[in-house]
């Protein structure tokens, strides 16, 4: 059902003025033929267990680097700042933290906003070490400000800027890019186990932050978030050297660089070298829709 309604879709006569907006280009033939191919391969395509992910070879390490994407989302701290922000602003010596746990919340909505017209022009792979980077300066910042709030009046203010700005950073980064990623990194036959196993590590994550974030709190103080810097700076480094950038790629070359890795490294014994970051995004093609 699903095959036949999203190829009537394509075949729709206002369908390419929709990406031409959502785009904002007016070549969108491109999209559209891949978006056909995909269409036509995804009754073919066979379906892949969880099990298979981890024991396929070309599948590894994909959803290797999906599962620590999305432990980079939730290690991040920010759903310790958004769980726990009121008392985080209350420490931090702000008079009415509720209200600057307000500001926080439409930071995230606004950035939410913003990161989309981001997400097609800059890359997911860039965006993401941004966002990382950020977020470990603000969480730096927010540990310093935290530690001289008594010393310094103007900490307080300090304090709820460097969170304020950790949520922007999130937003841009760590908050959309690993769903993203994820999604591109596997073609139709993966996709559903490796989404499955991608949102089992992000809740799971998610949950033992939220349980443990106030024990850690209590006994480490304001040198807390010293913990979320160490991960995030872990994370960024990993982007950096593994993750690849899947914007303007087919899945036939991602497919086709973790194919030649995982066969380099059976020849060799280790770890291939990524190097999906060399490939050139897919060519324009003269297809007419």
């Amino acid at each position: 059902i699903w095959g036949s309604t999203f190829s009537f879709i394509l075949s729709s006569f206002f369908f390419s003025p929709v990406l031409q907006r959502l785009w904002g280009t007016q070549d969108v033939s491109q999209d559209i033929q891949e978006m056909k191919d995909e269409s036509a391969r995804m009754s073919q395509e066979k379906q892949v267990t969880v099990l298979e992910l981890f024991r396929v070879s070309s599948y590894r390490q994909p959803i290797i680097i999906s599962i620590v994407l999305q432990l980079s989302q939730q290690l991040s701290g920010i759903n310790a700042v958004f769980y726990y922000s009121t008392g985080i602003f209350k420490d931090a010596g702000v008079q009415e933290p509720i209200y600057a746990t307000i500001g926080a919340g439409v930071v995230n909505t606004i950035f939410t906003v913003v990161s989309l017209f981001l997400v097609e022009r800059a890359g997911r792979r860039t965006l993401h070490m941004i966002g990382l980077g950020g977020m470990a300066f603000c969480s730096t910042l927010m540990t310093v400000s935290l530690l001289l709030k008594d010393n310094y009046n103007g900490m307080s203010f300090v304090c709820i800027g460097a969170i304020l700005v950790f949520v922007a950073f999130f937003e841009i980064g760590p908050g959309p890019i690993p769903w993203f990623i994820v999604a591109e990194l596997f073609s139709q036959g993966p996709r559903p186990a490796a989404m499955a196993v991608a949102g089992c590590s992000n809740w799971t994550s998610n949950f033992l932050v939220g349980l443990l974030f106030p024990s850690a709190a209590h006994y480490l103080g304001a040198y807390v978030f010293i913990i979320f810097t160490g991960f995030l700076i872990t994370f960024l480094a990993f982007t950096f050297f593994k993750v690849p950038e899947t914007r303007g790629r087919t899945f036939e070359d991602i497919t086709r660089a973790f194919e030649g890795q995982a066969h380099g490294a059976d020849r060799s014994g280790k770890d291939g070298v990524m190097e999906m970051n060399s490939i050139e995004p897919a060519k324009e093609t003269t297809t007419n829709v």
